[in-house]
């Protein structure tokens, strides 16, 4: 099923914005929700990765598989996002699967971890933590998109490939 060994996963309103009141449940769709739950549920999943504050808002007390926190606050300025990587790779191989909001999903792209990307895309305007579709579009290529009812689903692998 998956050939990368980091996929991010995100919903995105129409504006751009990946939450609404400060959690992205509220720009879910059913399709979306069904979608979401399938990856999170993949047997190659061997570790989800969130973001501290993604963690705080989001239920992941659930979760099919083990959650890593990645926060500045706990890592220190020490410890590079790659490198951070690494250590978690070592310690969970497979594909690690990022959930994290899009502070962290920025932090990825930025040094070209991200092999594979799921984007949702809602009609919803949702109001805080915008996609930067710039640096999207920079580090990842849009290989495919369908659109069931309302939702467009975007599959974006790897620029650099």
């Amino acid at each position: 099923l998956f050939r990368s060994r980091l996929i991010a996963s995100l919903v995105v309103g129409g504006n751009s914005a990946t939450s609404a009141n400060g959690d992205s449940r509220k720009l879910r769709t059913p399709e979306d929700r069904e979608r979401f739950l399938a990856l999170r549920a993949a047997p190659e999943i061997s570790l989800i990765l969130v973001g501290g504050q993604s963690e705080r808002i989001e239920p992941y007390r659930s979760a099919p598989h083990p959650i890593a926190i990645f926060s500045r606050d706990r890592i220190g300025e020490i410890l590079s996002m790659r490198s951070y990587i690494e250590r978690v790779k070592l310690d969970f191989p497979g594909t690690i699967l990022c959930e994290g909001g899009v502070t962290l999903i920025h932090l990825l792209l930025r040094e070209d971890l991200i092999d594979c990307a799921f984007i949702s895309r809602v009609p919803m305007a949702g109001d805080g933590h915008f996609l930067d579709e710039n640096l999207l579009r920079e580090k990842l290529v849009c290989i495919s998109s369908e659109t069931l009812n309302q939702t467009t689903f975007e599959k974006y692998e790897r620029a650099s490939r």
